[in-house]
């Protein structure tokens, strides 16, 4: 019976990230990360390849994707941003928590006509979140939280352009 239940809910996290308005190489990178399949710090220590498993960014804590997507303190700095250019300022994530259970339940806290835009929000903070981390640990270049949010609203009018249109009706709200 467990198993089950835990089948379902993987095909429903799953739809969930396949459905979301993204480009596709965005919605590989949430299903990677949503099954703990990226290269973190964290990951790497555990797997011995590397002495440290500290955040690149704050190195106040572990870095798992959770925490980089959602916890370190710059990445709270950024959806904060984000968030209030989208006047969504109630969805503000204010502690580490699992990415899935703060994005289901968020786009349950909105109408209906806007969760499919906030799903695509979702996977382009994330997608921007990660590509910093990986900035500063694999280039040693780093913006400030107000720089990479600028640079993600920036690229949410391509994603627009590009015809991801559940963006657009957030972004109408600005």
């Amino acid at each position: 019976l467990q198993r089950n239940v835990l089948w379902l809910l993987q095909a429903a996290e799953a739809a969930l990230i396949w459905k979301t308005p993204a480009p596709p190489w965005v919605k590989f990178f949430f299903w990677l990360a949503l099954h703990g399949k990226c290269w973190t710090a964290d990951r790497r220590w555990r797997h011995g390849l590397q002495d440290d498993n500290s955040c690149i960014t704050c190195d106040q804590s572990a870095e798992t994707l959770d925490h980089i997507i959602l916890g370190c303190v710059f990445s709270r700095e950024v959806w904060a941003a984000c968030l209030r250019a989208f006047r969504l300022l109630q969805l503000i994530p204010t502690h580490e928590e699992r990415i899935l259970d703060w994005w289901t339940t968020s786009r349950k806290r909105l109408p209906k006509v806007l969760r499919r835009g906030f799903d695509s929000l979702i996977f382009l903070v994330g997608w921007n979140l990660w590509k910093e981390r990986n900035g500063r640990t694999f280039d040693r270049a780093a913006r400030q939280p107000r720089q990479l949010a600028q640079a993600i609203l920036e690229e949410a009018s391509l994603w627009i352009a590009a015809g991801y249109r559940p963006l657009g009706a957030l972004d109408a709200r600005r």
